[in-house]
């Protein structure tokens, strides 16, 4: 059912499964310092220390006064996603991408609805996407325009 590519290649599957799961992020580091890359920690007064609890870079520009020599925060990308699953289901002729975000978790399916069935949607194609009503385990949608929200509070 699948094809499954990593970078570009085609990678043999064990069985005929019909999921394909990417877990992400793998040490939880959510911020990196951009100058001497070490995993930072944000404290409650807004300073950044590395694992080691230093708040002084060891790479810091010597000519940035602004800094004083600090760590210089950058988001690590894609640190936010923790989870990625692609389902297909020959059954319900349907596929669902799950995505979870911290401890939420999200689900978007596409569908077709079968071609004898009695309605006027018969063999069309149909779009699920959470929305802030939905009833489940995902977060606090908040609308920003139509099909985009924000995600939390």
């Amino acid at each position: 059912m699948f094809s499954v590519l990593v970078d570009g290649r085609t990678v043999d599957t064990v069985d005929d499964d019909e999921s394909v799961t990417v877990e992400i992020g793998g040490d939880d580091t959510t911020y990196r310092c951009s100058s001497c890359g070490n995993a930072l920690s944000e404290t409650a007064d807004g300073h950044w220390l590395d694992e080691c609890g230093g708040a002084d870079c060891p790479d810091a520009d010597p000519d940035n006064e602004g800094k004083g020599g600090g760590h210089v925060p950058a988001a690590v990308p894609l640190s936010w996603c923790n989870h990625v699953r692609v389902h297909a289901d020959e059954s319900q002729d349907s596929v669902t991408v799950y995505l979870r975000v911290g401890t939420k978790s999200f689900a978007l399916a596409a569908r077709r609805i079968p071609d004898d069935a009695e309605s006027v949607l018969a063999g069309r194609l149909l779009l699920d996407v959470p929305h802030p009503d939905a009833p489940g385990g995902h977060g606090p949608l908040t609308p920003l325009r139509d099909g985009t929200y924000l995600i939390g509070s």
